[in-house]
């Protein structure tokens, strides 16, 4: 990774800041690599510091040990930085996969048109063995999806005997289906 080489042109004369870069380049590759556990994102992570270092630096650029040890701390945390933005995309990435895994699974246990239109049949018959103040009560529920105060105004009913029977109403239906399905309606 020589952030300078040109290729079939000419080298030109090194200029102090190649100079620094030929000095630490291979050590902070090496080290930045122990840091991420890839050498390529290493790569990535000097590059960042000796641009870095090109943008910030404003003392003499020449290999010594302050420039060293500047290089070292901007590696360090551009290192830092790059894993956490890793384990960011990578979290975010699962997020997605999960996501889409939910959406398809409830795309499969969705019913077709021929079962839903039976399931819808169903539903309907129950409905009609139900006592009239019972169905009034559920259709107002379930298909006008008003609350137990509403129901209660619209009917006249307390509210705490519309929960009441709004609850026998839907253990009858459930019981309904169940005894046409086959089951024993428990």
């Amino acid at each position: 990774m020589n952030l300078f080489r040109r290729k079939k042109e000419p080298r030109p004369a090194r200029t102090e800041f190649e100079a620094v870069v030929a000095a630490y380049e291979g050590k902070l590759i090496v080290y930045v690599a122990r840091i991420t556990g890839s050498r390529s994102s290493a790569e990535d992570v000097v590059q960042e510091a000796f641009i870095k270092l090109s943008q910030h630096w404003r003392g003499g650029l020449s290999p010594n040990p302050a420039v060293s040890a500047w290089l070292y701390k901007a590696a360090y945390h551009a290192a830092v930085d790059h894993i956490r933005r890793e384990r960011t995309r990578a979290a975010t990435h699962e997020r997605h996969a999960a996501e889409r895994e939910i959406e398809e699974e409830e795309r499969l246990l969705e019913p077709d048109g021929k079962e839903k239109e039976n399931i819808m049949r169903k539903i309907r018959a129950a409905l009609a063995a139900l006592p009239e103040r019972e169905r009034s009560l559920v259709v107002l529920k379930v298909y006008e999806n008003k609350s137990y105060n509403e129901i209660a105004e619209i009917t006249g009913l307390k509210t705490g005997n519309v929960g009441y029977i709004l609850h026998t109403a839907m253990k009858k239906l459930a019981k309904i289906i169940l005894q046409k399905e086959g089951g024993d309606g428990t």
